[in-house]
């Protein structure tokens, strides 16, 4: 439906002009009914001149033939049989018999002529009026479902791209749902005006036809108020936005602020020059809105000639700093390949991305370029990846490796713990062990409550061996030996009660360190007592030992 002239209908014009339907009918049929007495007044002056009834007949006659052969209007028939008529008293004026007797025939003739033309053509009204009826019947039951809302999805495809503007997104909605019912009011207003015309136009009787102009009246004031309240309020919604659009960017900006966003704002004024052709609006506010984008359009004459010319300029020093740009990443992109420190790499294209902020280049060099580099990064990223995958497969290898050391180092320790308890104990006992704790003590990756379970163990196995020895150092039978013994012994002792202080202390180091981890608060709790209870065991045995020592001297 084109409706790019009914955005601009006076409607006060329409609806007036429609209001006085049924006085437009009666001036028709007013009309219609003076000229036909015209005609026939006139052709009776010409009958009254003509000296014989022979003649009248015959003139009358040829008139008749001339209103039947014309046209088959109504008025041409309504000519005709008021001709028929007046000639119909003159056949008895007639004195010769002969020319009655064939004027009479050619009457018979025309009146046959007459009424068939006369069926035809009520057949044709009754046709036209059927068809009016529907026409009519039809607009009213769409006028119906219109405002019933039920019709609203048959203008839904419809394109609405015309409000791709930033200064109509806020109305948006309100645009589109009264566009919508507008295009439908448009409609119907349409047909009705066009039902009116062809029905003043239409010949039948004055009585049905303005039954016909009262029902299109009842639809006109349905249609034309519902339609001029639309248009105003979209009017008035366009005007605002296109208010709010200039005195956001055009009142109190200066040249330089303009320059800015000139194809912006370019694109923006077309846009709202095309939305207020395609909405209905009325004329006051097209004309008036026009003229407001036309002002703001001449604000930015010259400016894009300016910026091409600027543009001009900054493509010149960005073909330069791209130049220069390519040629860091080209060294970049050598590094990369030759596979050096990718850390480092990392580095300089994060540099050289700061790089090209700082620099004049235009929006297309800056796509091009960061294309480049995310090619880079890309390659980078795989790079690191591989790198990343390979240091997890050594992490693993080496955690399996460490594994192995800690369970085959427990595996000793528990074999060695478990000999030197059942008494197996050799000259090399005491090295072994020391070999033990050396081994362990390099195995900093052990969780701390096994390392401290194997500590234990190899310290309880070396107890075993030093008793072992101990007891063999006093058991000697000579008593001058076994004095000597024994004082080895009480040395031996002390330094280890020395140790054991040591280890206390260290201990209950790792106890107060401990913090909030109540599990190895625990172990190390246990441990401080372990250490205590060793401590205070070696400080019983030395004092037994320093008894005998005195009984012995």
């Amino acid at each position: 439906m084109d409706n790019s002239d009914n955005s601009f209908h006076t409607l006060e014009t329409e609806q007036g002009s429609f209001l006085n339907d049924e006085l437009a009918v009666e001036e028709v049929a007013y009309t219609e009914s003076t000229e036909i007495s015209d005609a026939t007044l006139c052709f009776a002056d010409e009958i009254q001149e003509l000296p014989s009834p022979e003649k009248k007949v015959a003139f009358i006659l040829n008139k008749m033939r001339e209103a039947l052969t014309g046209s088959s209007q109504g008025s041409d028939l309504r000519l005709f049989w008021d001709l028929r008529k007046q000639c119909l008293p003159l056949f008895n004026e007639i004195e010769d018999t002969a020319k009655r007797a064939d004027h009479w025939r050619c009457y018979i003739e025309l009146t046959k002529e007459g009424r068939h033309l006369k069926g035809l053509q009520d057949e044709e009204g009754s046709f036209v009026v059927g068809q009016i009826d529907l026409a009519i019947t039809c607009l009213e039951k769409d006028i119906l479902k219109f405002q019933e809302g039920t019709e609203d999805k048959i203008f839904k495809d419809r394109e609405d791209n015309f409000l791709e503007s930033q200064a109509l997104d806020k109305h948006q909605a309100f645009y589109k749902q009264h566009h919508t019912s507008l295009l439908w009011l448009s409609s119907f207003s349409s047909k009705i005006i066009d039902l009116r015309k062809e029905l003043i136009n239409v010949g039948m009787r004055m009585r049905l036809k303005s039954k016909f102009f009262q029902r299109l009246s009842n639809l006109g004031n349905q249609v034309f108020p519902k339609r001029k309240e639309l248009i105003e309020k979209v009017s008035q919604t366009f005007a605002e936005d296109v208010d709010a659009f200039v005195a956001k960017y055009f009142i109190g900006s200066d040249k330089e602020t303009l320059k800015k966003t000139v194809f912006f704002l370019r694109k923006e004024i077309k846009n709202l020059q095309h939305a207020a052709k395609r909405l209905f609006v009325s004329s006051h506010v097209f004309a008036e809105t026009r003229l407001k984008l036309s002002k703001c359009w001449d604000q930015l004459k010259g400016m894009e000639k300016e910026i091409r010319q600027e543009q001009g300029r900054l493509r010149v020093v960005s073909a330069e700093n791209s130049k220069e740009v390519r040629q860091m990443l080209a060294e970049v992109s050598s590094l990369l390949i030759e596979g050096n420190d990718l850390s480092k790499v990392r580095k300089d294209l994060e540099g050289i991305s700061k790089k090209i902020r700082a620099l004049d280049l235009t929006h297309d060099d800056v796509i091009s370029l960061k294309k480049e580099m995310q090619q880079l990064f890309d390659q980078l990223r795989e790079k690191q990846d591989a790198a990343e995958h390979s240091y997890q497969e050594q992490l693993a290898k080496d955690k399996q490796v460490k594994k192995e050391a800690a369970r085959s180092l427990a595996e000793r320790i528990t074999t060695f713990s478990k000999t030197c308890s059942e008494g197996n104990i050799t000259s090399e006992s005491r090295e072994e062990w020391q070999t033990l704790k050396e081994l362990l003590g390099k195995m900093s990756f052990l969780p701390p409550p096994e390392k401290i379970s194997l500590d234990n163990q190899l310290n309880l196995a070396l107890q075993t061996i030093v008793n072992f020895f101990e007891e063999q150092l006093l058991s000697s039978p000579d008593s001058r030996e076994k004095l000597v013994n024994m004082r080895q012994v009480l040395k031996q002792r002390r330094e280890r009660r020395q140790e054991l202080k040591d280890k206390l202390e260290q201990d209950k180091k790792l106890l107060g360190s401990s913090g909030l981890d109540f599990d190895r608060a625990m172990q190390y709790s246990a441990l401080v007592e372990e250490d205590k209870r060793a401590l205070e065991e070696l400080d019983a045995s030395i004092l037994e030992l320093k008894q005998q020592i005195q009984q012995l001297l």
